[in-house]
């Protein structure tokens, strides 16, 4: 999503109205597909067509009770002093289906690898992770929220507005959406600063650093890139990263010296990270193994606010990623 922009404001309130016209059509194309899935599966015996197309029509009809609750809550309840809070549970509750529909259609199952702190529970959170393998962000924003209690504001690619429940129901929740294209400059942290002025003691703000997907592929021409600029300290912290893409550290520092009383929490995570694409994907449905989170917890008082000092910290916590993947995945 890196290259592409969001949706002009009349493109966007276009394709919130015909939304349900494209789930019945994208739902007449795939029903007539199970059929056929079914009887490949005589020969597939793991089934991957049926498991894929079934799990395309939940995940269509799943997007499209976000967007139609949204609107609910418009006609029903605007101005509700419980505003907030029914966007929160409608968001959650969708978040559950889609994980339990991922367990059963395709073993898409997340274990902890150990027992997550939260920090103190009268200070923000900020979160830091990885950003690797299918519904990564999905799977840890549910994370926090259901094991934590606290349902994540989150900086995403303004891309994402192509999608317009997702687009309604994180934009009214104060998430960020930043620029996907370059030469947004400053643009990029406006909303990630505001995120994090506006995080109540029981909040948290959910940021990959990374920016995009770790991809073998990807790594290597950052690489190219990083060597041909003659930025020799970032190629060489790239060239030591084997499971991890180098973290941006505009976003880390930007949240980090805006909120000094904020715990913080880096997450990695194993099992699907080498699922670079969808055929990649496909072949390894149902998967075989895990979505396996691991966390390490710091309280405000131990992580530095000082930017370059920031900038050393996140890359040794990026190196323990990198360990920890090489271990696991």
């Amino acid at each position: 999503m890196k290259g592409i922009g969001a949706p002009p404001r009349i493109v966007r309130w276009l394709l919130r109205l015909l939304w349900p016209v494209i789930a019945i059509v994208v739902t007449v194309i795939c029903v007539p597909l199970l059929p056929v899935a079914a009887l490949l599966s005589l020969v597939d015996k793991r089934a991957r067509l049926f498991r894929a197309v079934g799990l395309i029509l939940i995940t269509v009809w799943l997007d499209l009770q976000l967007h139609i609750g949204c609107w609910q809550l418009w006609l029903t309840e605007r101005g509700s002093p419980t505003w907030h809070e029914d966007h929160e549970k409608l968001l959650v509750d969708v978040l559950d289906t889609v994980m339990r529909v991922g367990r059963k259609w395709v073993n898409f199952e997340v274990v902890l690898d150990n027992t997550m702190d939260f920090g103190e529970p009268d200070r923000p959170l900020l979160a830091f992770a990885r950003h690797a393998g299918p519904a990564d962000s999905l799977a840890v924003a549910w994370l926090l929220s259901r094991t934590a209690g606290r349902l994540p504001r989150i900086v995403l690619a303004d891309a994402l507005r192509w999608d317009p429940g997702i687009d309604l129901i994180l934009t009214r929740l104060g998430s960020s959406f930043v620029p996907s294209l370059s030469g947004a400059g400053d643009d990029r942290l406006t909303g990630v600063r505001r995120l994090a002025d506006s995080l109540a003691p029981k909040d948290a703000l959910l940021i990959f650093p990374e920016g995009e997907n770790w991809t073998p592929e990807r790594r290597a021409r950052l690489i190219d890139r990083l060597r041909e600029r003659g930025q020799a300290a970032r190629l060489r912290q790239a060239e030591r990263l084997r499971r991890v893409l180098p973290p941006k550290t505009k976003g880390v520092i930007a949240t980090l010296t805006a909120r000094p009383d904020a715990d913080v929490m880096v997450i990695a995570h194993a099992g699907l990270g080498n699922l670079t694409g969808p055929r990649a994907i496909y072949d390894a449905i149902p998967f075989d193994r895990p979505f396996l989170v691991h966390t390490w917890t710091y309280a405000a008082s131990t992580v530095p606010r000082e930017p370059e000092a920031i900038g050393a910290w996140l890359a040794d916590r990026w190196a323990e990623i990198d360990a920890w993947v090489s271990a696991h995945e």
